[in-house]
């Protein structure tokens, strides 16, 4: 295990992983579809709503005229004879006439009598028929989406979501679209609106310095006035040179440079490296991490090993990004440094070799990098000799591709060389900082500096623990095996490379994270880049673009726009006992295992009952005091947006380091504005905020509707607490063995199951398979989730009675059977294949896979539509389950 697995072993695990789409209009729309028999307003006509609380909705427009209308146009058959008879009165006659009239009499007592039952029907059928304005959306949608032609025992996928892609087209700016990405943009055009008002004294203190924080990175003027210093000033504080050595260039005398360039110190990349790490909170070469202790969550631990590849900046994190870096590490780190012939002088340059071997991407990137270094040199010294410049460039991207190539082969060496065991918790090592410069001297003493005691001084420099030495030079690290084993040669590694090397790797890759968030050129360069690499056609607006990232750091003072009193009132108590119901269903379903044995059955039900839920905002929220306490230390200014984004980070880094001997506070696990849900495992706990708790995940018309959408991700997130990461932890948070050996055995059998199904599918677009190993955890969640969810509802209809109003053009479905087409228009979405690539390494499977994989494996999706055993969504073969 290395320090990037605890990310998904160690702390959370969420539903999905969106943006910049135009919303769904939120009304009926003309759907156009043959009228139900009895149903004589059925969508074709506008309906007038006057929903209840419930869902059901009464018939009080066109619905009831119609009928009425239909009724009273009936022609009553009365043509019998009535001829003026005069002056004759025969006893025929009047016989005659008392039966004309009595027949008449009868004939229009019978066609009253067929009006008002007509009418009764007509009225019992529409008050049978939901016409709240929720259960119109909702069917708008879903109607929109399916396309019912296809045989949903064969492809349930393209039942519900056949005709999604063309309702919700991909904006150019992204890479993919699904309902978690639009309402995610919804929820972005609430904020940007909000980021974009006046500063207010009846606001907190904490939302003007986010609407400060926004207004500096809009103000795109001021940032081309500022051009590069800020980015120049910042290279400087990190210890970096203005001109890296491998440019082989001098500043002339006319560049405003000369003199900070004349006086730069000579450069020492632990110092550079540390500094990078409490600016801007990036890896380079070393990890660096502070978080609870996996066995004793009441105790934080320092972690040293493997570096993340995250991104430091919120501003850089968003879907695209990850993409184009994880295209970037693919390209880049291609060919093997340790074939590289040094000797070689004449031979064809890295970077010409690296672009002519590898993709489009690395193509691409090299042009990026060459392009952003051309005007940074020209901003610091116009009068740079060009010549020389494009042959420094040159030498300068090669020397810090071989860094980053050597750094990532050490890691994926360290990886492979040592195999992980099948407990995690086996591979998890407490070591000394003495004994792991012992470990690190093996091959080097005694040329190395004491390097992790440093490393350990300069990165507490600043906090109340900097004068602890005792704390410093006998702390006790977490760490791994493989990370030991990446440590020991990485240090190697520096101690023989040259020392220009380490540099120009540290310089570009803080001039890559930084330049974004300087000049409009800069940025066009980028998006350039992006539209080569992974195919994007546009770019997102600069007002969500600084929306979005104000709200990565300040999201909870950016959510005080979303915190909403009938939330509370109305909709969270619902919420609430949706769970409950999703609780109780889990726990019957783990009484009626076979597999687990009675002592474990009790724990992993306690475990459920203490599991602690975040649903919708924390009460704080809307308490400034409390709000602004929680951002005190945080200054912004709106002047100067990299400083603003910096100084963030830095305080964010200096908080943790200054409270890293207090325990962990359990709570919100994300911010209320997110679109998603999550599990954490060390507080057993899950977060679902109020931006998920809106349609279409929840308020969709009927209970049957939530509880497939909604429902099953509040399942998927308890599930997670028993998945193959999450049954480690106790019920405290804690990693420890607290199922019996039995129990984990048959556990581990049944996990083989989802393994082996999930990797036989096979992306067509893209010629690939799904890697089972790797989202087992998801798809685990995935299938107990909405088993946990089915269940859960049929608990809600034994206990409050059954739904008989049904959706307005489905009402050929049954309520279970809108369950799951809820739950397959939860999954819809569209994508590009460097999509569908990039998804391949991410920990969940593609939409229309984990629709699939769920029900093929559901007895009960087969039953409800009545596939037969053999069919595409209902197979032959022994169906994966553990809960």
């Amino acid at each position: 295990m290395t320090m990037e697995d605890r990310n998904r072993i160690w702390t959370t695990g969420h539903t999905n992983l969106g943006y910049f789409s135009e919303n769904l209009q939120q009304q009926a729309l003309p759907l156009q579809r043959q009228q139900t028999p009895g149903n004589l307003s059925l969508l074709a006509t506008p309906i007038v709503a006057n929903g209840s609380a419930n869902g059901v909705g009464n018939a009080n427009g066109h619905g009831q005229s119609a009928a009425l209308e239909s009724a009273q146009s009936k022609h009553v058959p009365f043509q019998g004879p009535a001829p003026i008879l005069v002056g004759v009165q025969s006893r025929f006659r009047r016989h005659y006439y008392h039966k004309v009239v009595l027949g008449g009499l009868t004939a229009l007592v019978i066609a009253l009598l067929i009006a008002i039952i007509v009418i009764s029907v007509t009225l019992k059928k529409s008050s049978s028929i939901c016409r709240s304005k929720e259960c119109i959306r909702t069917a708008a949608s879903l109607i929109y989406a399916m396309d019912e032609q296809t045989d949903p025992c064969e492809d349930f996928y393209k039942f519900t979501c056949g005709r999604w892609a063309n309702e919700h087209p991909r904006p150019d700016s992204v890479t993919s679209n699904d309902w978690f990405r639009e309402r995610q943009a919804h929820i972005m055009r609430l904020v940007r609106d909000f980021l974009r008002s006046n500063i207010t004294n009846a606001e907190p203190e904490a939302v003007g310095k986010a609407k400060t924080m926004y207004r500096g990175c809009m103000d795109t003027n001021l940032l081309d006035k500022r051009d590069l210093e800020p980015l120049v000033g910042y290279l400087v504080r990190f210890g970096l040179p203005i001109l890296p050595s491998a440019l082989n260039l001098t500043l002339s005398s006319n560049s405003k440079f000369s003199a900070e360039a004349t006086n730069d110190s000579s450069f020492n990349w632990l110092d550079s490296l540390v500094t990078i790490k409490r600016h801007l909170s990036m890896d380079l070469i070393i990890g660096f991490d502070v978080f609870p202790d996996p066995f004793n969550r009441t105790l934080n631990r320092i972690a040293l090993g493997t570096p993340e590849t995250d991104s430091a900046f919120p501003f850089n994190k968003d879907d695209s990004h990850k993409m184009l870096r994880k295209i970037h590490r693919k390209t880049i780190f291609m060919q093997n440094s340790d074939e590289e012939d040094d000797n070689e002088d004449n031979r064809e340059s890295e970077e010409e070799e690296a672009a002519r071997k590898t993709s489009t991407g690395m193509t691409a990137y090299l042009h990026y990098v060459r392009k952003v270094i051309e005007k940074y040199l020209l901003y610091v010294d116009p009068y740079v000799n060009q010549e020389d410049a494009t042959l420094g460039i040159t030498e300068l991207v090669k020397q810090g591709v071989r860094v980053a190539r050597k750094v990532h082969a050490l890691k994926e060496e360290a990886e492979n060389s040592t195999k992980p065991s099948k407990n995690p918790a086996d591979d998890i090592v407490y070591i000394s900082l003495q004994d792991l410069q012992n470990q690190t001297d093996k091959n080097i003493a005694p040329k190395t500096l004491p390097i992790w005691a440093k490393y350990m001084e300069l990165i507490l420099k600043g906090t109340k623990h900097a004068s602890n030495i005792q704390l410093t030079r006998n702390l006790t690290i977490i760490t791994s095996p493989a990370d030991i084993l990446y440590l020991q040669r990485v240090v190697e590694y520096l101690e023989e490379t040259p020392t220009s090397h380490i540099e120009s790797y540290l310089w570009l890759s803080t001039l890559e994270e930084l330049v974004l968030h300087t000049t409009s050129s800069m940025r066009l360069l980028h998006s350039e880049y992006m539209k080569l690499a992974i195919g994007t056609e546009g770019s997102t607006p600069r007002s969500l673009h600084c929306a979005n990232g104000v709200n990565s750091l300040f999201g909870m003072a950016v959510s005080y726009v979303l915190a909403d009193d009938r939330f509370v009132e109305e909709k969270l108590p619902r919420v609430q006992r949706m769970l409950s119901d999703i609780r109780r269903s889990f726990d019957r379903l783990v009484k009626s295992t076979t597999w687990m044995d009675a002592a474990t059955k009790r724990k992993t039900i306690q475990k459920s009952a203490e599991m602690k839920s975040f649903i919708g905002y924390p009460t704080w929220l809307q308490n400034a005091t409390a709000l602004n306490a929680f951002y005190e230390g945080a200054e912004t200014n709106a002047t100067t947006h990299l400083e603003n984004l910096i100084n963030f980070v830095h305080w964010q880094m200096m908080e943790k380091l200054n409270e890293m001997d207090k325990p962990e506070p359990i709570g919100w696990a994300t911010s209320p504005s997110n679109v998603n849900a999550f599990h954490t495992f060390q507080s057993n706990a899950i977060t679902v905020p109020i931006a998920i708790l809106q349609y279409p995940f929840y308020d969709l018309g009927l209970e049957a509707l939530n509880y497939g959408s909604i429902g099953t991700i509040l399942g998927h997130e308890l599930t997670h607490g028993f998945d193959d990461s999450g049954r480690r932890f106790d019920r405290f948070g804690n990693m420890v063995e607290w199922w019996s050996n039995k129990t984990i055995d048959e556990y581990i059998n049944r996990t083989e199951c989802f393994v082996d199904q999930y990797s036989s599918y096979h992306l067509a677009d893209i010629d690939e398979y799904i890697d089972g190993e790797l989202t087992l955890g998801e798809n685990i969640a995935d299938n107990g989730g909405m088993r946990e969810a089915f269940y859960a509802y049929r608990l809600y209809v034994k206990e409050m009675g059954r739904e008989r109003a049904k959706l307005p053009g489905l009402e050929h479905y049954s309520h279970e059977q809108l369950f799951f087409i809820s739950f397959g228009n939860l999954w819809c979405e569209t994508y590009t294949p460097a999509a569908s690539r990039y998804a391949l390494s991410d920990s969940h499977c593609p939409g229309q896979m984990r629709l699939r994989g769920v029900l093929s494996n559901s007895e009960e999706f087969a039953r409800t539509f009545k596939c037969a055993s053999g069919s595409a969504m209902n197979p032959s073969q022994p169906k994966c389950r553990i809960w």
